[in-house]
């Protein structure tokens, strides 16, 4: 699993503006998974009111408390990425009690307008992502790569049992896989 250099998260960033006009979701989903490397349950649980203020504001911070560790933790975004939200917001009329990355890429007439987007749809959404930058699925993918040891690392976790977890993985396996890798 290989993650993101500098200029292919700029190469994404400019395909998702292009075509921002008619999918402001995929440039914000994407600017604020990047600027607040948060894992996918705590991302795709973002209300809008965690990352507004009670002016309806973007916030330059906020806090998330992580569903794994239960640890709050205080995110920045970039004026890109709140440019980015509030452009989202302000298209599909989200309220400050919705989810704030829906299932759906339409306006607020959509019948799933309240449905938090899926962290299989997340999934697909990346491998789409890399893949209009010219780059393989595959090596952004565990279940390709099977690198346990640097999904791990990208979550910040401690064990190789802790990510195995994350990853619905037998711990045997992972493990085994983590002494392939670890030299």
């Amino acid at each position: 699993m290989l993650p993101l250099t500098k200029e292919q998260v700029h190469t994404i960033r400019f395909l998702l503006q292009a075509e921002a006009d008619s999918n402001p979701r995929d440039l914000a989903l994407f600017c604020t998974a990047i600027d607040t490397i948060l894992r996918a349950c705590d991302l795709l649980s973002l209300l809008v009111s965690d990352v507004t203020n009670h002016e309806g504001n973007v916030k330059e911070e906020f806090k998330v408390r992580q569903r794994k560790t239960g640890i709050v933790t205080i995110v920045g975004i970039t004026p890109e990425t709140r440019n980015a939200i509030a452009r989202w917001i302000t298209y599909s009329s989200r309220r400050p009690w919705q989810p704030l990355f829906c299932g759906h890429r339409g306006g607020p007439h959509s019948s799933l307008s309240d449905a938090p987007l899926s962290r299989v749809q997340y999934r697909t959404l990346i491998k789409k992502w890399v893949a209009a930058a010219h780059l393989n699925p595959a090596d952004y993918s565990y279940e390709q790569t099977k690198d346990i040891e640097s999904v791990r690392k990208l979550l910040g976790q401690r064990s190789v049992s802790a990510t195995s977890a994350y990853l619905n993985i037998d711990k045997r396996q992972a493990l085994d896989l983590a002494k392939t890798i670890i030299v």
